[in-house]
């Protein structure tokens, strides 16, 4: 298992956070929005939280929950989230071992609204690509440049698929090509339990359903089904905090020849602080327990956090994150945020 600095992790806050300084200055020239000291935005979230799922190619088949909204949303929202990630490694412990190098890329359509004073409903509608890609040479630069520990990444080559699963000496999964299509659905009904002016409280009941393909790594062939409870709370006039609790209950999957959980439970906790311009930073920690009985590192627990922030646009919202495996090897090595948002 490689060793990690930390330093990764603050040079993306300072890159993302200058990426993010810039858009707030371009916004505030253009959309005259520097005098807005406290901007709200419409919407089901006053600071949604990142939109982030593991994106390890063994398990986004499985219908593992997003951040959900808070608070209903009194008007039609949509909004694309896209996933960039890249994960180079290999595992042996007793009788099972993995060799894990692609690419994924994750397109999630987001589209929700209010049923009542009460209910809201919400469609999620993904497309997965898991593959060869380009990111290798950018992270391999990012290494050497900040003197990161690169792991297995030496070892493998350059922008190649290669995910492989053996057990007892034979392969049970071994996938050489691309794969993409479009990922399971999910359909969801929330209950606000909670509307205040500081605090919002909702559940929701999310089924996905087997629209993809689990040997295209889109889907897990079955039907899933999760409780979610999510919550947010202003703490003055800048700070939110903001947080999730959840328990899938899993259809069973074929993918591969182990014994596989039938519930994960899966939490999310983060603050938000809006600074100027309609600029807000973010910081959330993502984890989730094992869906499988192995030993294997990047098929047990999870934990990643993410790092960045949100600008606000009298047309929209703009997310810029960037996600590191806190639990390393647990989860791909870097993931790249990119959102857009916007309510009627």
């Amino acid at each position: 298992m490689r060793p990690k600095s930390r330093l990764s992790v603050v040079t993306a806050v300072a890159s993302i956070g200058s990426l993010l300084g810039s858009a707030a200055v371009l916004a505030a020239d253009e959309f005259d929005i520097g005098e807005v000291a406290n901007p709200v935005p419409r919407g089901p979230n006053v600071d949604p939280p990142f939109s982030v799922r593991d994106q390890n190619p063994l398990l986004a088949g499985f219908g593992l929950p997003v951040a959900m909204p808070s608070r209903r949303g009194r008007e039609f929202g949509a909004s694309l989230d896209i996933s960039w990630g890249s994960t180079a490694l290999t595992q042996e412990v007793g009788d099972e071992a993995v060799l894990l190098d692609a690419e994924t890329r994750e397109a999630r359509v987001t589209l929700q609204g209010p049923l009542s004073d009460r209910f809201a409903w919400q469609l999620q509608l993904p497309y997965r690509y898991t593959g060869g890609g380009n990111l290798d040479s950018f992270i391999d630069s990012w290494h050497d440049f900040f003197g990161l520990a690169e792991g297995a990444r030496p070892l493998l080559p350059r922008d190649q698929t290669n995910i492989v699963y053996a057990r007892l000496g034979a392969r049970q999964l071994d996938m050489r090509s691309s794969a993409s299509g479009v990922a399971d659905i999910q359909a969801a009904l929330g209950y606000s339990v909670l509307d205040s002016s500081d605090t919002h409280v909702m559940t929701w009941l999310a089924v996905e359903l087997p629209t993809g393909d689990e040997y295209k790594l889109t889907g897990n062939d079955a039907t899933d089904v999760s409780l979610v409870l999510a919550a947010q709370r202003r703490l003055g006039q800048r700070w939110v905090a903001f947080g999730q609790v959840a328990g899938s209950w899993l259809g069973e999957s074929d993918l591969l020849p182990i014994e596989q959980r039938d519930v994960v439970w899966s939490a999310m906790a983060g603050v938000s602080v809006r600074t100027w311009g309609g600029l807000s930073l973010k910081a959330q920690l993502d984890a989730h327990t094992a869906a499988y009985d192995s030993k294997l590192d990047i098929l047990n627990e999870a934990v990643v956090l993410t790092v960045g922030g949100h600008i606000r646009f009298p047309f929209g919202q703009l997310d810029l994150g960037v996600s590191e495996d806190l639990a390393v090897e647990h989860s791909p090595d870097v993931v790249f945020l990119i959102g857009l948002k916007q309510a009627w």
